[in-house]
């Protein structure tokens, strides 16, 4: 038996997806009215502080990521209150968080057909010789949200893997014993819940009615073994093909080997034989047995799986290739060419972006309850007016920007596209900044205008 050489594209594929979606332009901005721009406005730098304190950029292309391969992600927004030694809240230390939970860390327990609406968050330790498991449960009563905590022991077994015991929930233990400042049950005035579930943007052909996503290669298992299969031929090519030689038995050592038997060798390092008792030249021949490495065949192979695999996972057939003159292909030089895979990659950021949007709510919904400032004003007075949520991806990784402006210049032009949805759509303004930027226009305009009238009625 032998281990088999996983080409792990799997890991791959997600990898690939993560850094088309999510990349460091991408942003999320917010706008409040009586604001030019969104570097001004107080709640978008409220917003900004509690990500960047939450590694937000860095975390988010590992969720996308996870998410690919799980089939969803949850996140969670809470407000953590930091202690001193001694136990008492520091105010000045606490702040807004966010979890990011993993698909075998969220249970969806109610939904409807725009959003998992409440669900279980499964979170382990490991303790002086026990699992403790906490089930964190966040459900609606009639308007009022509750939060619900339960925690559950359950003993290492001896002899056993950390997966095989770790899993069993156990019995039911004293939540005060392992986290003393967690309440058992909170109510919290807010009118969305505190969490966000998203999923990738694949029907879940194994539970039709399941709000759970579906792995973005959980249709191509079959595919991703036949790979491992070729690559682990691949690898097994060179081990086998190494150079070998068939010596006769004359030049052949003998030295002393197990139960005092002796045994034969050859040894490649000697450069002087002894003289042997044969006139017979075959009998002193070398033949080299070595063989040819067919590592074109191998190429083939692969790319033949691959076209296969980008085609069961959204992606253009060559997305994923690999040329024996030019190496791996990247995927910005194939998604440049074809479209399926930027359409992939528009349905897994059109989902994330209403997540995002529905976190930044969880996020005020936290500020507001907890009477949290920014700059001396209250969050509270801050969001009274009204305030808009646009979460921007950076499209250029996917495909030619100057190419897709263009575009919107020429279908503006031509009466098929509005200037106020070419500012949004194509150059991800909000709705309030494009009506400004409308505006601004034709003040200028009119300035324009009466400059022009006002010369050639001189020259008259």
């Amino acid at each position: 038996k032998r281990n088999l050489c996983y080409l792990n594209m799997s890991k791959a594929i997600c990898s690939e997806i993560a850094g088309m979606v999510w990349t460091d332009q991408c942003d999320v901005d917010v706008s409040t009215a009586g604001y030019e721009d969104a570097e001004t406005d107080p709640l978008h730098d409220f917003v900004q502080d509690v990500l960047r304190r939450n590694n937000f950029q860095v975390k988010m292309t590992e969720s996308i990521e996870q998410a690919a391969a799980l089939g969803g992600q949850a996140l969670k927004a809470w407000y953590e209150v930091k202690r001193d030694r001694d136990g008492n809240p520091v105010p000045d230390l606490s702040e807004i968080r966010i979890g990011y939970a993993m698909a075998d860390q969220f249970v969806p327990i109610a939904w409807d057909n725009a959003k998992v609406t409440e669900g279980v968050f499964v979170s382990r330790i490991a303790k002086n010789g026990y699992y403790y498991t906490r089930l964190e449960w966040h459900r609606w009563n009639g308007t009022t949200y509750v939060i619900t905590n339960e925690l559950y022991r359950s003993e290492m077994q001896k002899g056993t893997t950390p997966g095989e015991t770790q899993d069993i929930l156990g019995v039911r233990y004293p939540l005060a014993e392992i986290y003393p400042y967690i309440d058992e049950e909170t109510e919290v005035p807010v009118t969305e819940s505190l969490f966000t579930y998203w999923r990738t943007p694949i029907a879940n052909n194994l539970d039709d009615n399941s709000p759970l996503g579906m792995s973005i290669y959980g249709n191509a298992l079959e595919t991703l073994h036949a790979l491992d299969i070729c690559y682990d031929s691949f690898v097994r090519e060179f081990r086998l093909g190494k150079k070998r030689i068939i010596a006769p038995v004359r030049l052949m050592k003998q030295v002393g080997g197990l139960g005092g038997k002796l045994q034969r060798y050859f040894d490649a390092d000697d450069e002087v034989y002894e003289a042997l008792a044969t006139d017979n030249p075959e009998d002193l021949k070398i033949v080299d047995n070595s063989v040819g490495l067919r590592v074109n065949e191998h190429i083939t192979g692969i790319n033949g799986d691959l076209a296969i695999l980008c085609s069961q996972i959204g992606f253009d057939p060559g997305t994923l290739s690999f040329d024996a003159s030019k190496g791996l292909k990247t995927a910005t030089e194939v998604i440049s060419e074809n479209s399926k895979t930027f359409g992939t990659v528009k349905a897994h950021e059109n989902i994330i972006r209403d997540s995002l949007r529905q976190m930044v709510d969880a996020i005020f919904e936290l500020a507001v309850h907890y009477g949290l400032t920014w700059e001396g004003k209250t969050i509270e007075s801050l969001i009274a007016g009204g305030y808009e949520v646009a979460v921007t991806f950076d499209d250029s990784i996917i495909e030619d920007k100057n190419a897709e402006i263009n575009q919107g210049i020429a279908l503006t032009g031509a009466g098929l596209m509005s200037k106020k949805r070419f500012l949004t759509d194509v150059l991800g303004m909000t709705e309030e900044d494009a009506d400004k930027e409308l505006e601004q226009i034709g003040q200028e305009r009119k300035v324009d205008s009466v400059e022009v009238t006002r010369l050639f009625g001189g020259m008259e």
